[in-house]
């Protein structure tokens, strides 16, 4: 049987106090609760999931013989919740949640329910929406007094275009995602790589390789006698149900539809040197540069990451390390841009305290009419609470006017600096990201119930109001 963890009194004391310290963290920074049912038809968490994830679930058929799932994450029912139109009003829809999900973890001794706490980001896409939720999941386990840990950094889009520049096709691309934490073992994990690529048809034997490329050079005609002499000579039996013609042309198609060996090869070395590049950032950046000149990917495929960055360093991280590592892998197969885990040496071996990413087609995917940008991220609450100071307790500041900051022009960097010092006083500040004027300005903020807007200019000078 999976195991289940109770809570006494003063462990789920704690976990409350982290619920209410992070929801009052996410709140100030314009994060509005939902609830969403711990009960959901199974397809909506297969649609985009991937099959990783379908193996980690509990699912049943109900009395009415649909498919149901006790929920393994809660992203895919807010974006539910979203299409649905349950949550209105503009974009973006800042949201969060706390509950749990039910999923099994094998390195858990099989466990079966997690407390979770997370946030979405709905309807803003950029680098700068990329870093506001990258250093709130870094900052709030700082709010929280959690001290050592670290923030791996990845980014699907930059690897996807990364592994579209070698030529690679999406069932390869797929394969090696999903091999890179053996490649992170350097050439004992590059043995294991290969072999599995082998047995899937990926790379065959050299003479197979040498066949393969020559067919492909031939015309139809020459490719035919070529393969049909072959398949003469080598005969030594019935062919079943098939005529040699079926068997020729099978062959020919296994033969020219072969993912082609050499661009395979050369994708696993690339990815093992990008493994192998990981590291703290100003580390890191200068060799996947080199990494991607060495293979010819064209330097701009990276200006995704280098603008991201650039935005996240507007940000204090309260002193969390950033590892840049493109083997990053959320283990769920939405994701399309900017992803990211958060770890502790204290949990070694153990899953991540949390983590996130992009997913811009997920909206789409389960019914949306258009694709719409969103991100966001979670927290395994059960894990962070193993990690807080013994001095912890459940002081929550108190509230006051909400803010909302908005960068005249081009003044971001001041804006960001304005709403990070209005927070640390204590007072609810919410950044706009999509450069409103005056007029929109004071309309969300109506909307959204904020009393005061406060237009920031790049000499740090601000007018504020209320709408």
């Amino acid at each position: 049987m999976p195991t289940t963890r109770d809570f006494p009194p003063q462990a789920w004391r704690r976990i409350v106090a982290i619920r209410d310290r992070l929801e009052t963290f996410l709140d100030r920074r314009g994060y509005e609760p939902v609830a969403t049912p711990t009960l959901e038809q199974t397809d909506l968490f297969l649609r985009k999931s991937g099959g990783e994830l379908a193996a980690k679930m509990y699912s049943f058929t109900d009395p009415s013989g649909r498919r149901v799932s006790l929920r393994p994450e809660f992203t895919s029912s807010v974006v539910r919740s979203y299409v649905q139109g349950n949550l209105t009003g503009p974009l973006p829809a800042r949201i969060q949640y706390f509950g749990t999900v039910f999923r099994y973890e094998a390195h858990d001794g099989g466990g079966l329910e997690f407390q979770q706490l997370g946030a979405e980001l709905i309807g803003a896409d950029g680098p700068t929406a990329d870093a506001e939720a990258v250093a709130l999941a870094a900052q709030a386990l700082a709010v929280l007094g959690v001290e050592g840990h670290r923030m791996r950094l990845g980014h699907v889009g930059v690897l996807n275009a990364m592994f579209e520049a070698l030529q690679l096709s999406e069932r390869a691309r797929v394969f090696i995602v999903g091999s890179f934490n053996d490649l992170r073992d350097g050439p004992a994990g590059m043995v294991l790589v290969r072999r599995r690529a082998a047995e899937l048809g990926l790379l065959a034997p050299r003479r197979s390789r040498e066949l393969q490329s020559l067919v492909r050079r031939l015309n139809d005609q020459d490719a035919r006698e070529m393969v049909q002499g072959m398949l003469a000579e080598t005969a030594t039996g019935p062919t079943g149900q098939r005529t040699p013609e079926e068997v020729f042309m099978r062959y020919l198609k296994k033969l020219r539809d072969t993912e082609d060996a050499a661009v395979i090869e050369r994708a696993l070395e690339f990815a093992s040197a990008l493994a192998g590049a990981a590291g703290p950032v100003d580390e890191a950046m200068p060799k996947i540069e080199a990494v991607s000149a060495q293979y010819g990917v064209d330097a701009g495929v990276l200006d995704p990451l280098r603008k991201l960055l650039k935005a996240l360093a507007l940000y204090d991280l309260k002193g969390v390390p950033l590892i840049l590592d493109f083997t990053t892998a959320r283990g769920i197969a939405y994701y399309t841009g900017v992803v990211f885990e958060l770890e502790h040496p204290r949990q070694r071996g153990a899953p991540s305290l949390g983590g996130g990413g992009r997913y811009n087609g997920l909206v789409k995917a389960l019914g949306g009419e258009k694709d719409v940008p969103a991100l966001g991220f979670a927290y395994a609450v059960d894990r962070v609470s193993e990690l807080l100071p013994e001095e912890f307790d459940d002081t929550i500041p108190a509230g006051s006017t909400r803010v909302l900051v908005v960068a005249q022009e081009t003044a971001i960097e001041k804006a960001v600096e304005t709403a990070e010092r209005l927070r640390a006083q204590g007072i609810p500040a919410e950044l706009d990201l999509l450069g409103r004027s005056d007029v929109q300005a004071a309309r969300y903020a109506q909307q959204r119930g904020i009393g005061t807007v406060m237009r920031v200019g790049r000499d740090g000078v601000t007018n504020e109001w209320a709408p």
